[in-house]
């Protein structure tokens, strides 16, 4: 709070003055991954800097490959040891805060010489240490074109795999279909029964099955049936193996959560459910319009009336992020995920492929 009435004495470091660029976040993976183009516009516009993502520990692995040659470092506001880490790291020329402005306090505290946020977090204090507040867009785009607003210049190349390589591992020899039935919450869950006659339909096309959730989702594979050649895939997997497995399918189909962007990374081709999610918002956008995506839902939806993102109002967005439950301002029944048919998905999946039913 001391700095802040020198704010006004702060300057803006030009291009070739960037050396040192740290990006702050402690996203999810699914917003996490979108923001992949915050990295290849920040690599983009400072070819010769020292790139650094501070981000959750569970994601830093997913980055050994340093895509973009950004390195990751995996931090937690609660974690006092990565804390001091930040402190001991040389100074950053520029520090971009992708979500919470509320780091910028922290961004401050370590030295940084210029930070960059969005603009219209509430509560209104949580901005008061920014030195350059970015707006969202007037008019409907990705989230992945968003983040790369932080940065002044043209819109960052589309996404290639050979920016941000994959594990080798060992695969299924099989062709094989994934199929992710976890999801970031309850009110994207797609109800058994459609997954069960999907899986009907894809083994009747000669392919095999890898079921997929995240740990503590095993209880969603309990009630499938499952067919001899099925492989399951029930949270035991790192990230890297989980982007590998994905990048060998045939197809992946998923609900509007982590792994689905997970799967736009590895390049696999995808059909993404979307509930309660927009999906000109989470879907592929044009970062990611090299990777062959197709989104499945209901547009519009009555109860899909809420507009902000990130804490932030954006009057064009149409998304519901009401809680599973039975109190006030929650929801009970995902009556989205229930409007989304297994014909539905499954023309998605036809068209995703190019293939004739």
């Amino acid at each position: 709070m001391f700095r802040l009435p020198w704010q006004w004495l702060r300057r803006k470091p030009g291009p070739e003055q960037v050396q040192r660029v740290l990006i702050l976040h402690q996203f999810l993976l699914g917003d996490a991954l979108m923001a992949t183009s915050l990295l290849a516009k920040a690599r983009q516009c400072y070819p010769q800097a020292d790139i650094v993502m501070a981000c959750p520990p569970g994601q830093v692995a997913l980055y050994a490959g340093h895509p973009y040659g950004v390195r990751a470092f995996g931090w937690h506001i609660r974690n006092f040891a990565s804390v001091c880490q930040l402190f001991a790291m040389p100074r950053f020329d520029l520090v971009l805060l992708m979500g919470e402005n509320r780091l910028s306090y922290l961004a401050r505290a370590i030295g940084a010489r210029w930070i960059v946020g969005f603009a219209g977090e509430q509560p209104a204090h949580k901005n008061w240490l920014l030195d350059e507040a970015v707006p969202y867009a007037t008019e409907p785009e990705c989230w992945s074109e968003t983040a790369a607003r932080l940065i002044d210049g043209t819109e960052p190349a589309p996404f290639e795999l050979n920016a941000w390589p994959v594990l080798a591992t060992a695969l299924p020899t099989a062709p094989y279909v994934v199929l992710h039935v976890g999801a970031s919450s309850p009110t994207k869950f797609w109800a058994s029964s459609n997954w069960h006659q999907l899986a009907e339909r894809i083994r009747g096309h000669g392919w095999n099955i890898v079921w997929s959730c995240g740990p503590k989702e095993e209880h969603l594979l309990a009630s499938l049936p499952m067919s001899g050649t099925d492989m399951v895939m029930d949270g035991c997997l790192s990230l890297p193996q989980l982007r590998s497995l994905l990048a060998g399918a045939i197809c992946c189909v998923s609900p509007d959560t982590g792994v689905a962007h997970l799967a736009k990374t590895a390049a696999v081709p995808l059909v993404m459910l979307f509930g309660p999610g927009d999906a000109t918002v989470f879907g592929p956008g044009r970062f990611f319009s090299h990777q062959r995506c197709v989104a499945v839902g209901m547009a519009p939806f009555p109860c899909r009336n809420q507009h902000e993102v990130h804490f932030r109002p954006v009057q064009w967005v149409e998304r519901c992020s009401r809680r599973f439950g039975e109190q006030n301002n929650e929801c009970g029944r995902a009556k989205c995920m229930e409007a989304i048919t297994v014909d539905m998905v499954w023309q998605g999946i036809i068209d995703v492929l190019q293939i004739q039913n």
